[in-house]
């Protein structure tokens, strides 16, 4: 069925009255997709999982489940108690703010407490690490250290234990479990630097997966703090990964505002201008409205939910989707007898074409494995195609009658241009293909792939600067990097994570990191824990050493008698791992990822790494592997971006395919090279002004294709009506400059190349397209 049976055949009416079945029908889904929560926030949701493994993705989301959510706030102020007022302020606003399951002030000593309490029958099982080096070496040692402590100022404090306790073993474990000492005052945790005291409040939030109105609640708590500290004289520094994620999501929405409102504003007096009528404006409007509308319900149906980056390149499709509307109305310029069924029929196979391209461009989005750029793709796709049934379906009907009676000042200029443009370029044609091939060349030869992962998420300077010093005055903040152990069992684990824990103490000493934290430091399995039994028995309780040191410190011989039959009474005594870990925080708590039918698991924390290569090199030891997910990411980048090359080559090898079949390969090869050029012209550009290229450029430059492809085939197919056309394409490509450069204003790295790529493909496009059935190509 050729074209024009299927206009004959077409009935204005009945394809309005579809078109509108569809809306109700996208509306009735709407109603159903926009009443719950459907607007991911958080950094991690745009990252793939499918290719790492089950057992690393697991230890990664546990590793990062308290980072996720915790908020660490300090108040400063000349004095200590003035920083602990200010604290104690602050803490009543955050639990009135509703946000946080917990606001910890001050230590929870009942905690502390029951830990002690519920560990202290099993303290000859539980030696610390140095207990059991002093014992081993010289068990004397042990006495005289503590003798030391209890003649030191703190020997008060430890005097209440040494009844229960004589040789304080237990009060070295407990201590050993909290490595870093930090000052309290109050049993409030004070830091200090050269100018001010801090005091410590720590938050967790209710829930990791704040939703958009919740992220506005923590920065309006943050700034409201700020500005209620400053005013009595202290300072406040808050920093966490929340904060990040709602810094991110102001920045995004700010972006969707000036990308969404720029692009509207710009298309709103260009159709003005151009028409001087509010019938096209409106319709272009409606247009863009219905495919924004179709596509973020669809995208929510389809995903469950979709993330706000996936709307910030959404409101640039703006200018996509105006081309369709444009082309139409555009056309009513191109005949005196013009009406709307005629100039349908005369721009389909160039809408159909171009739609058909488009779609095929963000089809490629959807190979990506990363999803943000599926929901990209999706989105996308169905904006268009909506927008694209908008103006078949739809404007037939609501143009009738519709005929602009003057010729907008555009047209003169698009009419001169395209008329004279390519006569100039066609007679230049020697020197400027030289210039073009030199700037291509030494563009692309400065171009430098980053694939770091990180440039998904933006940050303020002040904003790092802040965390950065939050790190060097409280410094127990994990690194994103960490150990994951494994083993056959539970005994064949606990070996091969005491065999890393040895082999990162001296790395410790020689500042390749500055902490580490494993579980089997704290909780020794069954035979190290006999081993400590039996380690007590032969050094102090069966050489005399014990007896000799309670009778010096005057105690009762009865006294040493219970203390022999307690130690006598727990010979066979043991704790488990799981009631060990009932008695731990949680922190410790997420370090073990538990036992399945093959293995056992946990993590080993890194705080402070310097060289991560010197940590590297801990992978050869059995059981233990090295988890870096940024880098692991990056890497991924890396082998996607090669990849979307190779999946850029052959999109434009299916196009070229297609036009070949349609239009002859000669005139396959003119309309193909215009969005070819305009492509090496982007990378070339990128390369000159020294722009981020990764992954995501890939993905722009598939949208340049769809855009150029559009522009060389509607001069292809223009015949008589190249003034018209060409006032299409400069519409199209002001209002599409709009949408696609203003992305290029974000703060995000990744969106602002996006945006900078397809800006500067456009403008070569536009340059190039009038050459096409002038002075290049033949009508088909």
């Amino acid at each position: 069925m050729n074209k024009s049976r299927i206009l004959s055949a077409y009935h204005p009416k009945a394809t309005a009255w579809l078109w509108l079945l569809g809306m109700i029908l996208i509306s009735i889904l709407g109603i159903q997709a926009l009443t719950r929560d459907w607007l991911e926030t958080g950094f991690l949701a745009l990252l793939p999982v499918t290719e790492q493994k089950p057992e690393v993705a697991k230890a990664v989301q546990q590793h990062n489940e308290l980072i996720t959510r915790k908020v660490i706030w300090l108040t400063g102020a000349s004095t200590s108690q003035a920083a602990i007022a200010h604290a104690q302020q602050l803490k009543q606003n955050t639990l009135q703010s509703g946000l946080f399951k917990s606001v910890v002030l001050e230590l929870p000593q009942q905690q502390y407490i029951k830990s002690y309490q519920q560990l202290f029958p099993y303290r000859y099982q539980l030696l610390d690490a140095q207990t059991r080096g002093i014992l081993s070496k010289n068990p004397k040692d042990l006495i005289s250290q503590n003798l030391e402590i209890l003649y030191s100022p703190i020997g008060q404090m430890q005097a209440a234990n040494l009844e229960r306790d004589p040789l304080l073993l237990f009060s070295r474990y407990f201590d050993a479990q909290n490595p870093i000492k930090l000052n309290l005052e109050q049993g409030i945790v004070v830091l200090h630097d050269q100018q001010q005291n801090w005091a410590l409040l720590i938050t967790e939030l209710n829930d990791s997966n704040l939703q958009l109105d919740k992220l506005e609640t923590l920065l309006d708590l943050v700034n409201s703090s700020q500005a209620q500290v400053q005013a009595a004289g202290g300072e406040l520094m808050v920093t966490g990964m929340p904060l990040f994620t709602a810094h991110g999501s102001e920045t995004a929405k700010q972006e969707i505002s000036t990308v969404g409102v720029g692009s509207s504003v710009g298309i709103l007096l260009v159709m003005l201008l151009t028409f001087r009528s509010p019938r096209p404006l409106l319709l272009s409007f409606l247009a863009i409205g219905s495919g924004m509308f179709a596509a973020l319900v669809v995208s929510i149906l389809f995903f469950g939910k979709i993330h706000i980056i996936t709307l910030v390149f959404g409101a640039s499709l703006i200018g996509v989707a105006d081309d369709y509307a444009l082309h139409f109305c555009c056309d009513s310029f191109g005949s005196k007898d013009w009406n709307p069924r005629r100039g349908l029929k005369f721009i389909l196979p160039g809408l159909a074409i171009g739609l058909l391209t488009n779609l095929l461009s963000y089809a490629g989005l959807g190979f990506s494995p990363f999803p943000g750029l599926q929901e990209v793709a999706l989105f996308s796709a169905i904006g268009l195609l909506v927008a694209w049934l908008t103006v078949v379906l739809l404007f037939p009907l609501l143009l009738t009658g519709f005929k602009p009676e003057h010729e907008p000042r555009l047209l003169k200029l698009s009419t001169y241009w395209q008329q004279h443009w390519p006569d100039w370029m066609l007679k230049n044609k020697r020197w400027l293909i030289l210039v073009l091939l030199v700037f291509i060349i030494g563009g692309i030869w400065q171009l430098t792939p980053q694939d770091d992962v990180r440039l998904l998420q933006s940050a303020s300077p002040e904003l790092m600067k802040t965390a950065d010093k939050i790190r060097e005055l409280f410094p127990v903040s994990q690194d994103n990097q960490f150990f994951l152990v494994s083993g056959k069992d539970q005994n064949d684990w606990h070996q091969n994570e005491q065999r890393l824990l040895n082999s990162l103490k001296p790395l410790q000493q020689q500042q390749v990191l500055k902490a580490y934290q494993g579980l089997s430091s704290y909780w020794p399995d069954e035979r190290s824990q006999q081993e400590n039994y039996r380690l007590l028995k032969q050094t102090m309780y069966d050489s005399g050493l014990l007896k000799q040191y309670m009778a010096d410190l005057g105690f009762s011989e009865d006294a040493v008698k219970a203390e022999l039959k307690q130690f006598k009474d727990s010979e066979n005594k043991s704790i488990s791992l799981p009631e060990w870990l009932a008695t731990a925080d949680e922190a410790k708590q997420s370090l073990w990822l538990g036992c399945d039918s093959v293995r056992c698991q946990s993590i080993v924390s890194l705080t402070g790494i310097n060289d991560f290569s010197a940590l590297s090199a801990l992978q050869s030891l059995q059981g233990v592997s090295l988890v870096d997910p940024v880098g692991d990411l990056s890497a991924l980048f890396e082998r996607y971006r090669l990849r979307a090359s190779a999946l850029l080559i052959a999109v434009y090898g299916l196009v070229l395919l297609g036009l070949g079949l349609k239009f002859g390969w000669r005139n396959a090869l003119i309309i193909t090279s215009v969005p070819v050029v305009a492509v090496l012209v982007s990378l070339a550009t990128l390369g000159w002004f020294d722009q981020l290229f990764s992954l995501f450029n890939l993905f722009a430059l598939l949208l340049v294709l769809g855009i150029g492809i559009d522009d060389a085939i509607f001069f292809f197919i223009a015949a008589d009506k190249r003034d018209s056309t060409s006032l299409a394409v400069t519409i199209s490509a002001l209002t599409t400059l709009l949408a696609f450069g203003l992305l290029a204003v974000s703060s995000t790295e990744i969106v602002h190349a996006f945006g900078f790529t397809v800006a500067v493909g456009i403008l070569t496009a536009l340059v190039l397209s009038p050459l096409v059935g002038r002075g290049l190509g033949k009508q088909h």
